[in-house]
C-alpha cells in the first residue's frame, strides 16, 4: 500500500461510520416520492451560493440527497446502479474510506461552485464520480441496457469520459468546474493505482516487444529442429518430440530409430 493510501486510511478512521450511503440514498427516493406527490419541491435542496448566502444555509449538505430531475423509470434504474456500485466500493474500501470519498466529491463540487456562484448543483456529481471509480476498478463487470443489451462497465465509462470532453470543450465554466469536481475526486483516490498500473502497463508492453521481437529473430532463422529422414520441422509439428543423435542430426520419433543419416545399411544393424 502506498505512503497516500496509508495516508488516507488514518484520515478516514473518524468517518467509518455504518450506513451513510444507504441514508443518502434512501434520502433521495423520499424527496423524489415526495415531489411525485406535488408536496415537495426538490429544487429546494439543490446548492447554490446565492441561496445560501441569502439564509438557506441547509443546502450546503441537503445537495447530497436532492434526487435527479428525471422519469420514474430512468429514476429506478439509476437508484439501483447507483446503490449497486457505490455498495461495490464501500465493500472494497470499506466504510471509512468511501465515505471520506463521499466528503471530498462534495468539497470539491463546493469549491468548484464558487467560481459560478448562480449555478445550482444537485447529486449529480456522487453518481459521477461512484460510476467512474467502479469502471475503473471493475472494468469487465457487464451491465444489461434495457435489461437485454449486455456492455462491459469500461465501454460506457469511456463514453461518458468522450461526453465529459466534449462538454469541456464546448461548454461554459460552469460545466468546466462541475467535470474537474467530479474527476478530482476519482484522481485523490485512484491516481496512485492509475500511476502504479500505467508502469505496470508500459513494462508489459516492453517485455510482449521484446518476445515478439525474439519470436521474428526464430521466424528468420528457421525452425529449431528438422528431421534429417523426413523433413518435420518444429514449426509445422510443435508437439513432436525430436532427438539427437550421434551423427548430430535431428530426428523426430519416428525415425528416431532409424539407420544413421549417411550410414550404410549395413552399418545402422
Amino acid at each position: 500500500m502506498s505512503s497516500w493510501l496509508r495516508f488516507l486510511d488514518r484520515l478516514s478512521r473518524p468517518l467509518d461510520v455504518p450506513h451513510v450511503f444507504a441514508t443518502i440514498v434512501a434520502g433521495q427516493v423520499f424527496f423524489y416520492l415526495v415531489s411525485l406527490l406535488g408536496i415537495f419541491d426538490p429544487s429546494r435542496l439543490w446548492f447554490a451560493w446565492d441561496a445560501v448566502f441569502a439564509g438557506e444555509w441547509w443546502r450546503v449538505l441537503t445537495f447530497v440527497i436532492s434526487p435527479p430531475t428525471v422519469g420514474w423509470i430512468w429514476f429506478v434504474f439509476a437508484v439501483l446502479i447507483l446503490w449497486s456500485f457505490g455498495s461495490a466500493l464501500e465493500h472494497e474500501w470499506g466504510a471509512g474510506r468511501f465515505n471520506l470519498f463521499l466528503l471530498v466529491g462534495a468539497v470539491f463540487t463546493l469549491a468548484a461552485a464558487l467560481l459560478t456562484p448562480h449555478r445550482v448543483v444537485g447529486s449529480s456529481f456522487i453518481a459521477g464520480s461512484i460510476f467512474l471509480a467502479f469502471a475503473y476498478l471493475n472494468p469487465n463487470y457487464v451491465i444489461h441496457v434495457y435489461l437485454i443489451l449486455p456492455v462491459k462497465v469500461k465501454w460506457l465509462a469511456a463514453l461518458t469520459l468522450l461526453f465529459y470532453a466534449y462538454s469541456f470543450v464546448t461548454g461554459g465554466m460552469a460545466a468546466r468546474v462541475a467535470i474537474l469536481a467530479s474527476l478530482g475526486n476519482c484522481l485523490v483516490f485512484l491516481g496512485p493505482r492509475m500511476l502504479a498500473d500505467l508502469r505496470s502497463g508500459r513494462r508489459r508492453m516492453a517485455y510482449q516487444a521484446k518476445q515478439a521481437a525474439a519470436r521474428r529473430e526464430e521466424a528468420a532463422a528457421g525452425p529449431r529442429h528438422v528431421c534429417a529422414v523426413c523433413g518435420k520441422n518444429s514449426d509445422t509439428h510443435p508437439d513432436e518430440d525430436f532427438r539427437y543423435r550421434a551423427d548430430d542430426r535431428c530426428y523426430c520419433s519416428e525415425h528416431v530409430k532409424a539407420p544413421l543419416v549417411g550410414t550404410p545399411p549395413e552399418a545402422g544393424r
